[in-house]
């Protein structure tokens, strides 16, 4: 059975992957919902990516692998788990879904550490571009919409080191159930079956 950690998005929780858990519970996955707190980021991305490791050692075996999808801030949070805090060495694939990986300028409207780690040219995110030599031989898929409303600009998803993929969503929170992630997850999935 292939298990799968879904990571969520700023002042989002475990929750908004319902479709997407339901949809991968019926390709005979194990979800993994973790609720990270305090999901405003205030106290960092660094402090969240702390407790997405500490979720993973407490619901997963030492040796379990997995597969693990980030959604927004998600993707930010599981980038530093998998290339700072040596999550990289049990994930099989990461799918970053509306990720800013470059930043977005709609995080300065936000308040707190995170928000500013979220900007454009922070230290966190350069530090991550930095580190990306530690995803080698990992899976990666990265998923935008141009009509995301969150990420700006939207190309801030396109990530040149994952394989891309354009969907159309008309808004961010539907890239959660967009049929194109879904079908390339799907796919990811049963593939990574094969090898496993």
């Amino acid at each position: 059975m292939m298990n799968v950690v879904l990571v969520h998005g700023i002042l989002d929780d475990g929750g908004d992957f319902k479709k997407m858990a339901e949809f991968l519970r019926d390709l005979g996955c194990k979800v993994f919902l973790p609720s990270l707190k305090p999901s405003s980021a205030i106290l960092g991305i660094e402090d969240l990516a702390i407790k997405l490791k500490e979720y993973i050692q407490e619901n997963l075996e030492a040796n379990d692998k997995f597969t693990l999808v980030g959604f927004s801030m998600g993707c930010i949070v599981s980038r530093y788990y998998l290339q700072i805090l040596g999550g990289v060495k049990n994930c099989s694939s990461f799918h970053a879904v509306s990720g800013p990986h470059k930043g977005s300028f709609l995080a300065y409207l936000f308040f707190g550490r995170g928000a500013k780690e979220l900007r454009p040219g922070s230290v966190l995110l350069e530090k991550l571009k930095d580190t990306e030599y530690i995803l080698e031989g990992l899976s990666l898929y990265s998923y935008r919409t141009p009509f995301d409303q969150m990420i700006l600009p939207s190309k801030s998803s396109h990530w040149p080191i994952a394989k891309n993929h354009v969907a159309y969503a008309p808004i961010h929170s539907l890239m959660l159930r967009d049929k194109t992630v879904l079908s390339v997850i799907e796919n990811a999935v049963k593939a990574s079956r094969l090898y496993s």
